[in-house]
Formats: C-alpha cells, structure tokens, sequence
C-alpha cells in the first residue's frame, strides 16, 4: 500500500511534532529578537520637558499615569474619597486633559474602574503619541509585525496537518494521534492570534529607561519640593505616585483608600481609622458618611 505524500503515518507524526515545536521555537526567538531591538531606541527627539504624567506613563503604564492624576486631583481637593473607598468629584474641572478624563469618571468610582475607563480614552492615546513621537517608547510597530510572522507560520502548521488529517480520512487510514496534533495546533494559532490582537502595555525604550532613572535620581536627591530637576516637577503626591506607585503616596490612610485593593482583611467598620458621628475633622478621623479630599481630611476638609 502506497503510503499518502510519500511518507508513512508514524513518520509524518514525528515530522509534525517537529515542526509544531520549531515554530514555537521560531516564534519565541524573533519576539525576543524584535522586543530587543524596539528597546534599544537611543535618540531622543527634540521636545517639551516631560510632564509627570510622561514619566508615571513611563514607570507604570496607563494605570500609572491614572494613578498620579488621582493624586495630583485628590491632593488639590478636586477628587474627594468617601469611607468606601469611592471617589467623587469635589472642585472645578481641571484644564489638563488626562486629569480631565479622570474627573469625568471620578462619579462615585473606585480607582480600579476609573483606570479601567481613562486606560482607553483620547487623552491617554494623546500622552502615548507624545511619547512615541519623542522615541521614548519602545516600536510598537515591530512587535506586530513579529506577532503576525507567528501567525503566519502557525496558520501554515495547522493547514498542513489539516490537509493530511483529511487525506487519510479519506484513504481510511488510523488518524487518531493526526488528530489530537491537529487540535493542539488549532490551539496554538488562536492562542497567536489572540497575542496579535493585544498590544499590551508600551515599554520604555532605552531612552525613556534613561530618562525615567534621572527623574528618578533627582527626586530622590537634595531638591526642594516644587522645584524643577531634569524638566520634572518634583514633589507633591502626583510624582511620588508617577514615580514609584501608591506606596509612595504621602498620606497611608489614603493610599490604602486609594490604591486597589489586592487582599481583603475583613468588611465591615474600621480601616485605620475611626469615623464616627458628630467627630471632628483630623488626619485620622471623619464624620460618618464623609469624604475626605486634599490630602487627608485636611486641606479640602470634611463635607457633611
């Protein structure tokens, strides 16, 4: 009996296993090439200095940069927190449009949701442009084209054992263990195809990795709060938050109201602190069904 393509089934077996395991490999190694080489951009192109927004966008993604808008809005009174963690609107709209973008969501809203509702808005897509255009991001360009190469040699495996799985069907032959390679390789391309699809957070390229580490030398060096170092506004809530998350934030009781949370120690009453009815306004205590804006309850003070 002539065996189909001129090799038997056992044989095309090991072959496809081979080559499914080639591509993966494939695969791997261009996106690492790719992303290795999107990160190298060194030249900076002329520019504004970087806003603090730039730089949380820079150290954190777009949950970053929301996060320090948080920050700057609370700490200004603008955004206040209530005792369940929700934040609402408690000023005059600011003019910059990513902290704009967070006002407008900032309606009885924990932090996770507005993220999750500035993370695709067009100030975001406008702050990741501008640094784009300034080579401080890595090409976003490359690491598609290397997802689509994937693709490509993924849909070639699964055609090809589509192809052989239906000519040995109709030959008659045992296509049992054909069969379970062709659903693994199904797997695989829309597992490629889905990555294709997601173009995930933008990486520093190795200027903005430079320039997001001399932000970051400055403020932690000898320099007044609100004073200008690398073209960075240092200080305040926003570059502690842009710079190094919510554990940097100033106020621990409002960083754990604002940071989201990952564990739960139990509902109910107290987080820290006591809010009880008829209490006065301190850094630890609120009025019950208060919200607490600027800082603490200082600042902006305790709303009835």
């Amino acid at each position: 009996m002539t065996d189909p393509w001129g090799i038997s089934g056992p044989d095309f077996v090991v072959l496809y296993i081979a080559l499914l395991g080639a591509v993966l490999l494939v695969r791997v190694v261009v996106s690492g090439i790719v992303t290795s080489r999107a990160m190298r951009t060194d030249a900076v192109r002329p520019g504004p200095p970087p806003t603090v927004y730039q730089l949380a966008f820079l150290a954190g993604g777009p949950d970053r940069a929301v996060d320090a808008a948080i920050a700057a809005l609370v700490d200004r009174g603008q955004l206040r927190v209530n005792s369940y963690k929700q934040l609402s609107q408690a000023g005059t709209r600011p003019a910059e449009p990513l902290e704009q973008a967070v006002f407008d969501a900032a309606q009885l809203k924990a932090t996770s949701t507005i993220r999750a509702y500035v993370r695709g808005s067009a100030a975001m897509r406008a702050l990741e442009e501008g640094l784009d255009q300034r080579g401080l991001l890595a090409s976003a360009t490359a690491k598609r084209q290397a997802r689509t190469f994937g693709l490509v040699l993924q849909l070639a495996v699964l055609a090809l054992g589509v192809a052989r799985l239906v000519n040995g069907i109709s030959l008659g032959r045992p296509v049992g263990i054909l069969v379970f390679l062709v659903l693994v390789a199904a797997v695989l391309t829309v597992v490629a195809a889905v990555r294709r699809t997601k173009t995930g957070a933008r990486q520093p390229s190795a200027a903005g990795h430079r320039l997001l580490g001399q932000a970051r030398a400055a403020a932690s060096g000898p320099v007044p709060a609100g004073m200008l170092a690398g073209g960075v506004l240092l200080g305040g809530a926003a570059a502690a938050v842009a710079l190094g998350g919510w554990a940097m934030y100033p106020d621990e009781e409002l960083s754990a109201a604002l940071a989201p949370p990952v564990t739960s120690f139990g509902g109910g009453g107290s987080s820290g602190s006591s809010c009880s009815s008829g209490s006065s306004c301190s850094s630890s205590s609120c009025s019950s069904g208060s919200s607490c804006g600027g800082g603490g309850c200082g600042g902006g003070g305790c709303g009835g």
